[in-house]
């Protein structure tokens, strides 16, 4: 029987590189294997752009690339760039462009490993680039059915890519999960978890976390689906695990919250992308909006986990913990928004949430214990909260068969919408991009159809918009600073090492802001209304900026983009800024 002998690593080396020299330093015509071991062999394949669980874990570290939806596992969207800084931001010019070649809303954002770039524009278009040139190395178009359109809430959106080992993900409004080559942009698998002719679709970045894909669905409002994370395993695309957001058995306890067996049409979706703790081992997931919308009567209770963050076993995705922002909401205040993980300065783990429902919150990561909650805007909807933060509703803000709840702040656009915050551990500051507007909304019966829309809304109407970026302290709440503008903010933020905080807006300027004053230092018009997120990279020693751009999006945006289209046109696509080369 043959044996081979164990070695450490150094001394197969040194007995290697003995063996395979002949005596004048030459290699030796037929070398044999070293002393002690009788089989030897390796192999290398050459697999560019490879991205390991080590990089991912330790993305907040990395300067160079942009691996997650967030930047990293906390999801603080901060970079430890900073060439770009506040004395020369100035500076900043164009270097590239890309057309997306489609005029729908655009929502998407770059993932960057090693100088190539990823992004995704509508129409579940994925593009490979070259980081420094702008130049297009692949481009993947999946295929949609015809009749998607009726299904779709908010355009043909997408978020953008997951990158795990050498595929790239995405998650389709036809729900569908498409894993391609990250060098060729050739399909390795493709798995349908959903069917879109019910309202089920998928418009959001994949998480990669703890070893697996994991995705979440859209389309509680068209026909009421039910809410599910799924977990895939990224060589495949076989579910692992998948988690339901509500009831989907009258035997679970949970079932009792929902009044009249409601929980079967009762939506909840779970449309952003979560993130992940690997101390843990706990996967974050927002929960949306329960359904019909606007008629709490018809369902009466808590309603969960509608609008809430749910603390999954990454192993199993069971529900260790969550936390709900709004119970039996009556608004669309949906709870998907971001967590943000952060070591506040009293030492406390938390997660800091920005709500639609108007509020920001530090919730203890391992408890769902409330620290505090405080107003991002104007909000009228509670007259205060309960225990862990339970909110007091006002009873003349909810809507009615026969009346209008008039001036209900904030609008179902949120305090915040779906755009995420970002948070600096330079300034222990979160910043969020918030709207300042309120609704008229009234309530009707409805009967519930299958891929039909299910909001049970008589009247809803927008009020005037306002909104801007705040700057909130992590620890207490307190407002440190705002920069009030004359539209809301519609794109996530980007903080960096540079001093700076960069977003965009629907008038279509893209701005750098001080992130101790939220002072103006920088803007640049591209053209159309901004929707996207910002995110940076490095390549070649060189910091780049990027913005995703095209007008758009759910909730009343169409209405109100109606009016910006008078000065201003569609289009999409993404721009990359860095300092003009005198000023690096």
């Amino acid at each position: 029987m043959m044996k081979t002998q164990r070695i450490s690593g150094s001394l197969l080396a040194i007995l290697f590189a003995t063996n395979a020299l002949a005596a004048d330093n030459t290699p030796a015509a037929d070398p044999e294997p070293p002393l002690g071991v009788d089989v030897l062999e390796a192999s290398f394949k050459w697999r560019p752009n490879y991205v390991s669980e080590d990089m991912l874990i330790h993305a907040d570290k990395d300067a160079n690339n942009w691996l997650h939806y967030g930047k990293d596992y906390q999801a603080t969207r901060f970079s430890q760039l900073r060439q770009i800084t506040r004395d020369n931001a100035v500076r900043l010019v164009p270097k590239w462009n890309l057309s997306f070649g489609v005029n729908d809303a655009q929502d998407s954002q770059t993932t960057v490993v090693n100088g190539r770039v990823y992004v995704t524009a509508s129409q579940n278009k994925v593009f490979s680039l070259d980081g420094e040139s702008g130049r297009m190395l692949w481009k993947y178009e999946h295929p949609l059915p015809g009749d998607l359109g009726p299904r779709l809430c908010c355009e043909a959106v997408n978020r953008g890519v997951a990158v795990f080992k050498n595929m790239v993900y995405m998650a389709t409004l036809d729900s569908h999960v498409v894993a391609l080559d990250n060098t060729t942009g050739r399909v390795v698998w493709d798995v349908q978890l959903g069917d879109y002719r019910t309202g089920e679709i998928y418009t959001s970045m994949p998480l990669v976390a703890n070893g697996m894909i994991v995705v979440g669905n859209s389309g509680s409002d068209v026909g009421g689906n039910v809410g599910k994370i799924t977990a895939l395993n990224p060589d495949t695309g076989k579910i692992v695990w998948q988690t339901t957001t509500r009831p989907t058995d009258a035997r679970d306890p949970v079932a009792r919250t929902w009044a009249n067996d409601s929980w079967k049409t009762g939506g909840a979706s779970a449309w952003l992308t979560g993130n992940y703790d690997p101390r843990t081992k706990t996967i974050f997931w927002g929960v949306g909006n329960p359904s019909p919308d606007f008629d709490p009567r018809v369902r009466a209770g808590d309603n969960l986990y509608s609008n809430s963050t749910l603390a999954l076993d990454a192993d199993t995705g069971k529900i260790k913990h969550h936390f709900q922002y709004t119970p039996n909401d009556s608004w669309d205040y949906d709870g998907n928004n971001e967590t943000i993980l952060v070591d506040d300065e009293q030492g406390r783990k938390v997660w800091l949430h920005a709500d639609r429902n108007g509020h920001v919150y530090s919730i203890n990561r391992d408890t769902g214990k409330c620290n505090w909650v405080v107003p991002i805007a104007r909000v009228n909807w509670v007259t205060g909260f309960q225990g862990n933060c339970r909110p007091i509703v006002n009873p003349d803000k909810v809507p009615g068969y026969d009346k209008v709840a008039t001036d209900v702040a904030p609008i179902l656009d949120g305090g915040k919408e779906w755009h995420p915050a970002a948070y600096s551990p330079l300034t222990k500051l979160l910043y969020v991009p918030y709207i300042d507007s309120s609704m008229d909304i009234q309530a009707k019966k409805m009967e519930w159809k299958q891929g039909e829309w299910f909001l049970s809304s008589k009247v809803l109407k927008a009020n005037p918009y306002t909104g801007g970026v705040k700057a909130f302290d992590a620890t207490t709440g307190k407002l440190a600073w705002t920069r009030p503008q004359s539209t809301p903010a519609t794109s996530g933020l980007l903080a960096t090492a540079g001093g700076l905080v960069f977003s965009g807006d629907a008038e279509g300027y893209f701005s750098a802001m001080r992130d101790d004053t939220g002072e103006t230092l920088w803007r640049f018009n591209v053209g159309t209304g901004i929707h996207g997120n910002p995110t940076t990279f490095n390549v070649n020693g060189q910091q780049y900026v990027a913005i995703v751009y095209g007008p758009g999006g759910g909730s009343l945006w169409p209405l109100v983009y109606g009016e910006l289209f008078k000065h201003q046109n569609r289009g999409g696509g993404m721009m990359v800024f860095a300092l003009a080369p005198q000023y690096r």
